[in-house]
């Protein structure tokens, strides 16, 4: 907790320096300054670099923590013990522009050090998690159906993606490469033999789908409008009143809306048969431009439907793969093992090849971390429940000392144990754990004691219950046993 208190600081005092020095404190700045020109036009080095070598290295970490103590309280020789120092602790002052000391440069090596074994260790771990995801999902292939099924048949998605399109072809369903298309239109009817193509499909049943989902919603609009207008109490005792006799209009009214066109028909057969998201964007950008167009409406709507329907993912097409392959290649470039969560020292959060290890491989219900982001209404109601939610979720207390202690009392051994409770001092959470003493001292006599007192209750009945049996030995016992002892001896002699 100490440790982590002392980075916050540090971490603070290093993001104090670098808003003063980058890029105002700067004797020459952008663009006249070199190295900031190289890095702001993305050709070589990043914002880090720039800031290692004009302002500070700033606190090094192993492991997510400070440099660890030796034996003789020291972080290093040249320091006194328990040294306070933050330079004492792994926090470089120094820059590579004016040069660090002799110390600074051991901590910032121990760091490099640290990058290279962590970078040769989980190379081997990312390709190894690469080659397990890709042997699992090699069998996913996007079929003449259009559907992406498993090496046995089965079903994994009706569609690639939920649409089919494959994404390295759509860069001319972008609402801004619309006016290109149409410049072009020309151009595209006839390499591409347009007429030909339209006069084996039929263009005709995917739009009138969308004419009646358009009608539908339409109907949707008007009805809500008008209930708006209306006192709801007063349409409820209507509606409760005249409902044997207006059960059939109401019925044909609250029709439900048609299903999505993908849904129904295939895009690789029905012409026209688009996402409702690309019918959407297609329809707003005709209706935008309508009056600047030089060719018929009709006519650039095919042409939209027809590069949605070139689109389409090609059957054969081993997604599988792509999908291990998107995993895969971050996973090797990812370089971060542990992250500390700013406010939360206490938690070591896994991430990066670790946290895919523990996802894709080892898939237990034991997490490490384990973490949970809930999204709270804003109202009182949840509000109220969330906080004391926090309540009950909180961590105030430090450790536990237990002292186990043998004591004779009338002729009787007896085991005594003494437990010691040591809590957060008040300051540390006073703001954000909503908690005060005097909660915590009422939860441990009301609610801890008695739980506490009826596990221990439950333990020895448990163990009482494991009877041994024991008896005085007679001399047939004894008997027997120097028979036995006896026949062992000359055997074993």
């Amino acid at each position: 907790m100490a440790d982590h208190k002392f980075k916050e600081v540090a971490n603070q005092v290093n993001n104090d320096i670098n808003k003063v020095c980058m890029p105002i404190g700067l004797h020459t700045s952008f663009p006249d300054n070199n190295l900031q020109l190289m890095v702001q036009s993305g050709a070589k080095g990043s914002t880090v670099n720039t800031m290692q070598i004009s302002c500070l290295l700033g606190q090094i970490e192993l492991e997510g923590r400070r440099p660890p103590l030796m034996p003789s309280g020291k972080f290093l020789p040249c320091f006194q013990p328990y040294d306070p120092a933050p330079g004492a602790g792994g926090f470089v002052s120094g820059r590579f522009l004016t040069g660090i000391k002799p110390q600074e440069f051991f901590f910032h090596c121990m760091a490099g050090r640290e990058g290279l074994v962590d970078t040769a260790v989980k190379t081997s771990r990312s390709g190894y998690l690469q080659r397990c995801v890709i042997k699992h999902l090699e069998g996913l292939v996007v079929q003449y159906d259009l559907t992406v099924r498993d090496s046995d048949g089965s079903v994994v998605q009706f569609l690639y993606g939920e649409d089919g399109l494959d994404i390295s072809k759509t860069q001319f369903l972008q609402p801004r490469q619309f006016p290109f298309i149409e410049d072009n239109y020309e151009v595209i009817h006839r390499s591409q033999g347009l007429d030909k193509i339209l006069a084996r499909l039929d263009p005709q049943t995917a739009s009138q789908h969308f004419a009646a989902i358009q009608r539908w919603k339409a109907k949707r609009d008007k009805i809500m409008s008008h209930l708006q207008c209306l006192d709801l109490c007063d349409f409820i005792i209507r509606f409760i009143i005249t409902w044997d006799s207006s059960r059939s209009k109401y019925s044909r009214k609250s029709s439900r809306c048609p299903e999505p066109s993908l849904g129904l028909f295939r895009p690789d057969v029905c012409f026209g048969s688009v996402s409702e998201n690309f019918h959407d964007i297609t329809e707003k950008y005709l209706q935008n431009t309508a009056s600047s167009f030089s060719l018929c409406v009709l006519s650039l709507r095919q042409l939209l439907h027809y590069k949605w329907q070139r689109s389409l993912c090609d059957p054969g097409e081993a997604v599988g793969l792509l999908a291990a392959q998107s995993i895969g290649e971050p996973s090797t470039q990812m370089t971060l093992n542990t992250f500390h969560f700013a406010g939360r020292g206490e938690m070591n959060v896994t991430l990066g090849i670790p946290r895919l290890r523990e996802i894709l491989m080892v898939a237990g219900s034991n997490i490490k971390t384990p973490m949970m982001s809930v999204p709270v209404l804003n109202n009182k109601k949840a509000l109220k429940k969330a906080k004391m939610l926090r309540k009950k979720l909180t961590r105030v207390l430090q450790k536990v000392d237990v002292v186990e202690s043998l004591r004779i009392e009338k002729h009787q051994k007896l085991r005594t144990f003494k437990v010691a409770f040591h809590f957060l001092p008040h300051e540390r959470y006073c703001d954000d754990k909503l908690l005060s003493p005097q909660q915590i001292l009422h939860y441990m006599e009301t609610r801890f004691f008695r739980l506490l007192l009826e596990a221990i209750k439950k333990r020895s009945a448990k163990l009482a219950s494991i009877a041994v049996e024991t008896r005085k030995a007679t001399p047939r016992d004894k008997d027997h046993d120097g028979d036995g002892t006896a026949d062992t001896a000359g055997v074993c002699f």
